[in-house]
């Protein structure tokens, strides 16, 4: 049952990332606004990239006390 549900959070996980990095998700962040040196866009798309790899790091992730669970 363990890995149903991993495999749930990850097709979760996916289909979050496919609609962050979707078009009309895009054009709101793509505006003439810089936070410091950088445009607002690529702050928007390095946030989002490392918000996702923590999440998919995180499910992927075994605990000790779950290994022996089948």
């Amino acid at each position: 049952m363990a890995g149903n549900k991993k495999n749930q959070q990850a097709i979760l996980i996916s289909i979050g990332c496919l609609l962050f990095f979707s078009f009309p998700l895009l054009s709101i962040a793509n505006k003439p606004i810089s936070i410091g040196p950088f445009p607002l866009l690529y702050c928007y798309l390095f946030a989002g990239w490392l918000f996702f790899i923590v999440l998919i790091r995180k499910n992927s992730k075994n605990h000790p006390n779950n290994s022996g669970d089948t």
